[in-house]
């Protein structure tokens, strides 16, 4: 089954590397970096996914389930998001994208989510052998 998601799930990150001024990506499953393309050093971009896992704790304390923070610089922006338990950190310099960049990035946890269940409880049949018909000689 992840072989079946994993293109869609790299035309998302594709897509959303290339929506706009997207200055550096960090993709993150619970409190561990999976990909980290930010421009900083790994202990920064761990950093960073700490403090949005934090601020998520904070405000689902709360009683607030919030899953997208904006956060904005002089020069930069960050739009944070998580869902399930994958989260996404997006430094982008025009606050005019954030939109477009919010969607592309909510598909990409939607499908990095996806993945992440069918690499953590496969099925125990293998759907691929299912799917394929064995070729008949013709008498």
């Amino acid at each position: 089954m992840a072989v079946k998601i994993a293109p869609s799930l790299r035309s998302a990150l594709e897509r959303l590397k290339h929506a706009g001024s997207v200055n550096g990506i960090c993709l993150a499953w619970r409190r561990q970096v999976l990909v980290n393309l930010l421009p900083y050093e790994d202990f920064r971009a761990e950093n960073l996914v700490h403090a949005v896992h934090d601020a998520h704790e904070h405000f689902a304390g709360g009683g607030r389930e919030v899953k997208t923070f904006w956060f904005g610089f002089e020069g930069v922006h960050v739009l944070a998001l998580r869902r399930g338990e994958c989260s996404l950190v997006v430094l982008h310099s025009r606050a005019v994208e954030a939109d477009f960049m919010a969607r592309a990035a909510e598909v990409l946890l939607d499908d990095c989510q996806l993945l992440v269940d069918a690499a953590l409880n496969p099925s125990g049949s293998n759907s691929e052998t299912n799917e394929t018909q064995k070729l008949v000689e013709a008498s």
